[in-house]
């Protein structure tokens, strides 16, 4: 093997093994997000063109402060509500015509645009409404439920409190 044949099997190699270590990043975060759910049943894991899609519509319907948080004060209506249980989440969701059978996308705070890898999922929100209480009971990471129609977004930031704007 000449040296140009040596330069580029070493770069494909190591392009290899940063892909292998993305991708062991990628399952681990999916790990952490998947945790408080008590099935993995009906989650889906976004790929990158659908994740894309769904940061732009993200981006034109939720207020972004210099891409690190949220600007709910910006947004028309937000509530905070305490001592979060799966009941006292879907009547609000309801009283308010929130409630959809249409997809919503969990993901983590660091991954707000436009740096983003981290991955997205979608799932029901009747999903997210199941395990609610274990969802807001992590107080590792921010995390965030949008939805694009109706749209609305709900933010987990403190252990059993969670802001739903929209």
């Amino acid at each position: 093997m000449d040296t140009n044949q040596r330069k580029t099997r070493l770069e494909f190699l190591l392009q290899k093994q940063k892909e292998k270590e993305r991708n062991d990043d990628v399952q681990m975060q999916l790990g952490w997000m998947l945790e408080p759910f008590s099935t993995k049943e009906g989650i889906g894991l976004l790929d990158d063109e659908e994740r894309e899609k769904m940061k732009t519509e993200f981006i034109k319907s939720i207020p972004v402060i210099e891409w690190v948080s949220l600007d709910l004060d910006k947004m028309n209506n937000k509530f905070v509500i305490h001592n979060v249980s799966s009941d006292k989440v879907t009547l609000f969701l309801n009283d308010k015509e929130l409630y959809t059978e249409n997809s919503v996308y969990l993901f983590l705070q660091d991954d707000l645009p436009p740096f983003s890898t981290l991955p997205w999922v979608k799932m029901r929100l009747s999903k997210v409404l199941e395990n609610i209480a274990h969802l807001a009971a992590e107080d590792s990471y921010k995390q965030y439920i949008f939805c694009p129609t109706p749209t609305f977004v709900i933010e987990f930031v403190e252990s059993d409190v969670i802001t739903i704007a929209w």
